[in-house]
């Protein structure tokens, strides 16, 4: 049963929160790690306020921002597993939510020599990455990303239900979605 400003969730239902967070602008990984830090208590606080909640959703670009330099984005990216899936894989377990991170900048197989890739990652509610999507067709030219190779997927999410991730743009072409 939800209270009166919760998200209403039941052995049936899912409550989802999508979280409205503002593109941040960042430059180093200091601030990058500083960022996700906030998001992770962004986690663990929205889960006391809405008790209700067992799946938290952030925009794309919401951790590393978008990154107009290049030396910026290659000197920011990060390896996914590594820190920030860590810290967020932590605020899931210690909030008991399954969560949605925007990862705008994961180390191509070939870094430094291959350019990012644009990431999503499905964190459950004991920590691990379920699931992760690499943005298809990357907005060229404002969006410097390669382009993902992981195509999509459905996984078992929160309460059994079935989910997949797409990135942006990449909902407008039913190729990918299908």
């Amino acid at each position: 049963m939800s209270r009166h400003g919760d998200i209403s969730s039941s052995e049936d239902t899912v409550g989802v929160c999508v979280f409205q967070y503002p593109m941040p602008r960042l430059h180093t990984t200091e601030e990058v790690m500083e960022n996700a830090r906030k998001i992770c208590d962004i986690v663990k606080g929205t889960k006391i306020g809405l008790p209700g909640m067992d799946l938290i959703v952030f925009p794309e670009y919401s951790t590393m921002g978008i990154m107009y330099d290049r030396q910026e984005m290659f000197d920011t990216a990060c390896a996914i597993p590594g820190p920030l899936t860590d810290m967020f894989g932590d605020a899931c377990r210690e909030a008991g939510v399954w969560g949605v991170f925007s990862l705008t900048g994961e180390q191509h197989e070939e870094h430094p020599d291959k350019n990012p890739y644009n990431t999503l990652v499905l964190i459950n509610d004991e920590g691990e990455i379920v699931q992760k999507y690499r943005k298809l067709i990357p907005w060229t030219p404002i969006e410097g990303w390669s382009p993902g190779n992981l195509g999509t997927s459905v996984v078992d999410g929160p309460k059994g239900l079935k989910v997949s991730m797409i990135i942006c743009d990449d909902g407008n072409y039913p190729e990918i979605w299908r």
